[in-house]
């Protein structure tokens, strides 16, 4: 029988925060780091409104500037991992990056996994570097693949991480050329981010084994596929979002089970808006208040592949702090070229205990 998996231990890096803890406080206070960018401008020869890591140099682009942000984060999801022996020393990881596209392609990848594969002084070794070139959705498809793994007992424990920069002009201008980059002629446009996130997963056995405290379990991952996407003429009805929602939250045991927290990748642009609104009418049973949803763009701005990842932080951290609505959170993202993927979280209202009981 399948045994639960849990959040044990998470990493970020976002402009709003260094860490985990900060980067979430901040959104909760509504702190916001959407400034003009130091040089890049959009087609009006305006300055690019973004928020950006302005402790990064600002000329660093591309994948080296995605590894700056994709370290400092991966090692804070791995404290727990210090000084401990037999198998958790191999760790495979699973990540989430951007889907191919002006600014990032097939060599920009190749070129992040061998930069992923030299960072030095981890407290363990990675078994294997798993990429999900899949965009938004990517982080949260890089958590399904890790429950999966964890579930086979193929391996004790997994790391799953998502990062993103469109800090880069060929990316920028591809943006601005499909009147998706937020400026004063855009009126469906978003505002470009960039950061990491990184949680840790582990089985309740494991979690019990080293005294570890869950900061949520992971009930379900699901993922869909929309065949009406962004930028084409189709009218997009949100099926592919309904398939990967209905089928998170499938096992929910109603009215009981309600889920009491939405975290996604609304970002401004009215498609995903509509998307989601269509999800909601056909699932509305499930949800307290399915338009009550969290989207915390107006802080960091577009999170693109980190998405995922960060959204299972902030719930973490919303029940670690005292401030959650209820234990169930539905975490989901929207990839462009079509992925649609979602996941259940649910964390102890007694967040602190030491160990888990068996699932």
């Amino acid at each position: 029988m399948p045994y639960s998996i849990h959040i044990v231990a998470h990493g970020a890096r976002t402009p709003i925060g260094l860490q985990a803890a900060p980067s979430a406080a901040a959104v909760r206070a509504g702190i916001s780091r959407i400034r003009e960018h130091p040089f890049l401008m959009d087609k009006a020869g305006q300055p690019v409104m973004c928020a950006f890591d302005s402790l990064l140099d600002s000329k660093l682009m591309g994948v080296n500037r995605m590894l700056a942000l994709a370290e400092p984060a991966l090692r804070e999801a791995c404290m727990p991992l210090t000084n401990v022996a037999g198998p958790l020393q191999r760790v495979p990881i699973y990540m989430g990056l951007p889907e191919k596209r002006p600014g990032f392609g097939e060599r920009d990848i190749e070129q992040f996994r061998r930069g992923i594969e030299q960072i030095e002084g981890l407290p363990i070794q990675l078994s294997s570097v798993n990429l999900i070139p899949q965009g938004h959705a990517a982080g949260l498809l890089a958590l399904k693949l890790a429950f999966e793994h964890l579930q086979k007992g193929t391996s004790e424990a997994c790391l799953v991480g998502g990062v993103d920069s469109y800090l880069q002009p060929d990316t920028l201008e591809w943006l601005d050329d499909h009147l998706q980059l937020a400026r004063a002629e855009a009126r469906s446009a978003f505002v470009p981010g960039e950061g990491a996130g990184f949680c840790l997963l582990v089985g309740s056995r494991t979690a019990n084994r080293f005294g570890w405290n869950s900061l949520a379990r992971v009930r379900s991952v699901s993922s869909g596929q929309e065949t009406r996407l962004i930028k084409t003429p189709e009218v997009c009805v949100g099926e592919g979002l309904t398939t990967a929602v209905r089928s998170a939250v499938s096992d929910l045991s109603l009215p009981a089970e309600k889920i009491h927290h939405v975290i996604c990748d609304i970002n401004g642009e009215r498609y995903r808006g509509e998307e989601w609104g269509f999800c909601c009418l056909r699932l509305s049973s499930y949800f307290e208040d399915p338009s009550a949803y969290r989207t915390p763009v107006d802080c960091w701005g577009d999170m693109g592949a980190a998405s995922g990842p960060l959204f299972a932080i902030l719930a973490c951290q919303a029940t670690a702090r005292g401030y959650a609505k209820g234990p169930r959170t539905l975490l989901w993202a929207s990839s462009e070229a079509g992925l649609r993927a979602a996941a259940l979280l649910e964390t102890s209202m007694h967040a602190g205990t030491r160990g888990l009981r068996h699932g």
